[in-house]
């Protein structure tokens, strides 16, 4: 099989922790000191909270049917449904979240992130039938805290992939609808600065504003943290997949504890997949 594999044709329509290959190369790592800026968002499918209704070739409205899978309340189609997430978008300047189902604040959010995207959090699937609070995959420390949003303060949007990095065969798989769609080699960390093992999700979509830096074209943050850095070059290090500007890297264990893809690679996630935010991560 030739390195990467996009086996779907033309596909579906601060990472703080990322080392460099030259010390000169930037005066920092940290993805906000490069002034990174938000990519144009593409690829997420909006769906409302309640059922929609639908229109009769006569042009008069259809009442709302019922979701052929009980669990949601809004109409998902039958084909949609393998692999479906649903990530909730924060509509206030700030989002309280708490520990426990309408219980007091714990963690305030800005909206729109340091960066400046878009405030998104992965909800757990077992709170969807929940009409007031959702139960979500917070981007904080540490690794896999789960908190709860007021349902009236947040937006949904819905898609059906699911990224995968298996860290030990330095590849990268890309799902959707549970079939896979993309896979490709990639760079991992080093030994003594591991990438957390665990379920993260993209929090953002950004393009480096330095033209050949060492985030490459694009680069996704993650929800989740290196263990090893409490700190890394002023940023708090967060995790990440992006681009190089080194593609002999691809296949070693070069980086602080994020995943590196080939320019062209991660330019097939989003130019041409469109992969939005609030994509699930495993990493293995």
């Amino acid at each position: 099989m030739d390195r990467r594999s996009f086996l779907l044709g033309g596909g579906a329509l601060g990472l703080a922790a990322c080392a460099k290959p030259e010390r000169d190369l930037l005066a920092s790592t940290n993805i906000d000191a490069i002034k990174l800026q938000p990519a144009a968002t593409a690829g997420t499918i909006s769906t409302s909270s309640g059922s929609p209704s639908t229109t009769s070739a006569d042009g008069s409205e259809v009442a709302p049917q019922t979701s052929p899978n009980s669990l949601y309340p809004v109409v998902v189609p039958e084909a949609d449904l393998p692999g479906i997430e649903f990530v909730v978008n924060a509509l206030l300047p700030t989002t309280n979240v708490s520990a426990t189902r309408g219980g007091p604040t714990q963690w305030t959010f800005d909206n729109p992130i340091e960066s400046g995207g878009p405030l998104v959090f992965l909800m757990d699937l077992d709170s969807f039938t929940d009409n007031e609070f959702y139960r979500v995959l917070l981007p904080v420390r540490p690794n896999g805290s789960f908190g709860w949003v007021n349902a009236n303060d947040v937006s949904l949007t819905r898609h059906n992939y699911r990224l995968k990095i298996e860290l030990d065969a330095y590849r990268l798989t890309l799902s959707d609808h549970s079939n896979v769609i993309f896979t490709t080699d990639i760079g991992v960390a080093r030994n003594n600065t591991p990438t957390p093992q665990g379920i993260y999700y993209t929090t953002e979509l950004l393009h480096p504003t330095i033209p050949n830096s060492v985030y490459g074209v694009y680069a996704y943050g993650l929800s989740g943290y290196s263990d090893t850095f409490t700190e890394f070059n002023g940023g708090p290090g967060q995790l990440g997949i992006h681009g190089t500007n080194d593609p002999s890297t691809i296949g070693t264990n070069v980086s602080h504890g994020c995943i590196r893809m080939r320019n062209s690679d991660i330019s097939v996630l989003v130019e041409e997949i469109g992969l939005p935010v609030g994509v699930p991560v495993d990493v293995v």
